[in-house]
């Protein structure tokens, strides 16, 4: 007997869905690690049967899909699928040649923004038990930049409606699983520390004027979207959710810094935490990266938030005292960037993302 199911040979797959609860081919493959969760909820009830040992079946509940991930790093390209699926909003990129140009200012009063949903495609090389997992959005989004200028990973955690299984009787795929002739990019444009410049100001017209020097160590911005899962009595047979809900957001961008004239003593950064009414801040991640998409146009992505201080805690790295400060984003309702923007220049079109969705 041949040994199957390798973990190299593992593949994660995603396409953008046309409408909800129903899943589509796979469009793109992507460089990502971790398993996805399908709790089924198989529950035995506290009942009195005679026995001192459960006698009656289980039953099934509502199932619980989901799919922690990783990136070792992120790349332009992949960036726009996990941007669609934490902000939704059905975009498509502008610009005619290569270039493609993708712009999210989520909504923070309503009508909010519709949800961009994805399916996607996991499994090994035994091609009897890949999972279809559709109608999937992101609950949370983290990008970390490390300390030394490097690669810049992130983290996300998938929810998805509903599952489907090469290998199940009853709950079968739809379509060919794996999609076929999907590979990974073989050398993707990456996001470096390197390449980003920071900027803080007191205002978003100031943010030009505002670049941060010789002062950001280590950075993390983490996205969080909150849902609630709609299920409804439509007699379909289905514990599949029926809408994801979205009922929140929260941005957090959490920054460790040497100490200097920008980040401690009076009129810094720190003393706008130490204020005794919360101070206003404009914050901008400026990423700006070669080789050229085209001509004289680079991979680049730039995000930009109003933020206010939390916390300021203390630290050290490599023998140099240094502060950590958390700051959280708001909506500004003078300000048509709402609570975060973010413009990112790829080469990626609608096309390998999924087609741009109809409702």
């Amino acid at each position: 007997m041949t040994v199957q199911g390798f973990v190299r040979a593992r593949k994660h797959q995603f396409g953008r869905q046309a409408v909800a609860g129903t899943p589509v081919a796979a469009t793109r493959a992507y460089p990502f690690k971790g398993v996805p969760s399908v709790v089924l909820n198989w529950t035995d009830e506290d009942i009195d049967t005679g026995s001192i040992v459960v006698t009656v079946a289980p039953q099934r509940g509502a199932e619980d899909v989901t799919a922690p991930l990783t990136g070792p790093f992120l790349s332009y390209d992949d960036a726009a699928t996990l941007l669609c699926a934490i902000f939704g909003g059905h975009e498509s990129p502008s610009g005619a040649g290569a270039a493609k140009h993708w712009t999210h200012e989520p909504a923070a009063i309503p009508p909010l923004d519709p949800r961009d949903l994805f399916t996607y495609e996991f499994g090994d090389d035994v091609q009897t038990d890949w999972y279809q997992l559709f109608d999937g959005v992101l609950e949370s989004l983290e990008i970390v930049g490390p300390e030394g200028l490097g690669k810049v990973t992130h983290s996300e955690t998938w929810r998805f409606g509903g599952w489907h299984s090469t290998g199940s009787t009853d709950n079968p795929v739809v379509g060919t699983v794996p999609t076929p002739s999907l590979d990974v990019d073989t050398n993707p444009p990456i996001v470096y520390g390197k390449d980003m410049a920071l900027y803080i100001a007191d205002a978003i017209a100031g943010l030009g004027a505002g670049q941060i020097l010789n002062a950001l160590h280590t950075f993390t911005l983490t996205i969080t979207a909150t849902y609630d899962e709609k299920r409804f009595y439509n007699g379909d047979q289905s514990f599949d959710v029926d809408e994801h809900a979205l009922t929140g957001y929260e941005v957090v961008f959490s920054a460790t810094y040497a100490k200097t004239d920008d980040t401690v003593g009076t009129g810094s950064e720190s003393d706008a935490w130490m204020s005794d009414d919360a101070v206003d801040r404009y914050i901008r991640l400026k990423f700006t990266s070669v080789p050229f998409i085209t001509g004289s146009t680079p991979y680049s992505w730039q995000i930009t938030m109003p933020a206010r201080y939390y916390t300021r805690t203390e630290g050290d790295v490599g023998g140099n005292t240094v502060i950590v400060l958390e700051a959280h984003a708001f909506f500004d309702p003078d300000d048509a960037d709402n609570f975060i923007e973010s413009l990112l220049t790829n080469a990626v079109d609608s096309a390998d993302i999924g087609s741009t969705p109809t409702t």
